[in-house]
């Protein structure tokens, strides 16, 4: 998830200077807010001017059959008048004083520069792009700004049960998730830090042909919040069917690349694991979401309430939310083993 584009355009009542401060606040570069601003000006100045390209050709066209019409002569003089050259001032006057072989001639130009302004363009899109998935969401007010066998089978299997029970008594619905998403689906759904440090990466035939070279890229899930957050990929939601609340469940696998040597007594920073999610798709306005969000979170604290289990929850600092969360709070529960508290429950307003 990206921030909307025209939050770093002025002139659509964007505020770049808002993500800057978001960006100082959560210790990132605001200076990619700034290479943002400068692609997209830059992406818009060559897309206006591609646009009155193919309206130049456009004319150019017209002008021909125009001339064709009337049977005017072709002409065998294919020289372009450097007045022309400038198709900034380019007008139908000046293209009617042409002979037809000479406006083929301008239309080729124009093809030709056209071609150069969407090279450019794309590129442009790229860098733009790569700029915004690495700025962060803007910052709720009330984030603090600072730079963490046996008999126990049956035991996990009643935990599993409980929190699902809990969570439909409460209107969600149980989903089960599925242990792979194929590459192109988890790119929108997960970060880029994500790929590097925590996914793991399974690749396996194309298709099932024996002819069939090809190899298929898939990604071991870290949590079913990014099956879920694809599940209405491509749809468009109702205002009056929202909250959507899904309780997933899901086995999630996890390099945890960087932590050796941390967390090494007791089964506690593992590989593979099963989670209960919260996952909810809520309307972005009249406060429904932050309403939503202050419901998870109670009902989190519910859950451990009834377990009889120690908390405290933690308002987590703008410098270690990841891009997408808005605000999140952490639930730690006292880990007596370790004498310290440990996160359980991370609950996140991702807004828009």
């Amino acid at each position: 998830m990206v921030l909307d584009l025209d939050l770093f355009r002025v002139d659509k009542g964007g505020n770049p200077d808002l993500i800057r401060e978001t960006q100082e606040k959560r210790f990132k570069d605001p200076g990619l807010v700034d290479q943002l601003v400068k692609a997209d000006s830059e992406w818009r100045r060559c897309r206006f001017r591609a646009d009155n390209l193919n309206k130049l050709k456009n004319l150019c066209s017209k002008t021909i059959g125009e001339k064709m019409k009337k049977k005017e002569p072709v002409g065998d003089d294919d020289s372009v008048p450097e007045n022309v050259l400038n198709f900034d001032d380019l007008t139908a006057d000046t293209l009617a004083n042409l002979k037809v072989s000479q406006i083929k001639n301008v239309r080729l130009l124009i093809d030709e520069a056209i071609l150069k302004c969407d090279a450019e363009r794309l590129k442009l899109e790229a860098e733009r792009f790569e700029n915004l998935r690495e700025i962060g969401n803007l910052l709720h007010p009330s984030v603090p700004i600072s730079n963490d066998e046996g008999v126990l089978v049956f035991l996990e299997q009643a935990l599993i049960q409980f929190a699902l029970r809990t969570l439909a008594s409460r209107n969600y619905v149980p989903i089960y998730t599925p242990f792979f998403m194929r590459k192109e689906v988890m790119q929108e759904v997960a970060q880029l830090s994500q790929f590097d440090e925590e996914l793991y990466k399974v690749i396996g035939k194309g298709s099932e042909k024996s002819d069939d070279n090809s190899y298929d890229e898939k990604y071991l899930i870290a949590t079913s919040e990014q099956p879920i957050a694809a599940l209405h990929r491509d749809e468009w939601l109702r205002p009056e069917d929202l909250p959507i609340k899904y309780a997933g469940l899901s086995t999630c696998f996890r390099q945890e690349v960087g932590s050796h040597g941390r967390d090494t007594r007791g089964i506690f920073r593992v590989h593979q694991f099963e989670k209960i999610e919260q996952f909810v798709y809520s309307s972005p306005h009249d406060n429904k979401s932050w309403e939503m969000f202050e419901e998870m979170i109670a009902t989190a604290e519910e859950f451990y309430q009834s377990l009889g289990i120690p908390y405290h929850i933690v308002n987590i600092v703008s410098g270690s939310l990841n891009h997408a969360a808005s605000k999140k709070l952490d639930l730690e529960a006292w880990f007596p083993g370790s004498g310290a508290f440990r996160e359980l429950v991370s609950c996140s307003n991702c807004t828009d």
